[in-house]
């Protein structure tokens, strides 16, 4: 039987404009739920953050992420 834990919580520390270095939740990989609410907290902090598969494709990202991604593609 398949592991349902497959959900990674990816993010970048510390303020979005400065820092680059990607880093992973140490409980990864989890629980899709533990993913989505260990993402809640890089949010608040006002980091950017994502939550992704072992494949690599986001199902959720912080809305600092988002405004990120949006500069980065009108550049």
């Amino acid at each position: 039987m398949a592991s349902n834990k497959k959900w990674f919580t990816k993010f970048i520390a510390g303020n979005p404009n400065i820092f680059s270095q990607v880093r992973t939740d140490p409980d990864s990989p989890m629980l899709r739920s533990r993913a989505l609410e260990s993402v809640t907290v890089i949010e608040n902090n006002g980091w950017r953050g994502w939550v992704e598969d072992a494949e690599g494709r986001r199902i959720y990202e912080t809305e600092v992420e988002k405004q990120f991604s949006q500069i980065r593609h009108d550049l």
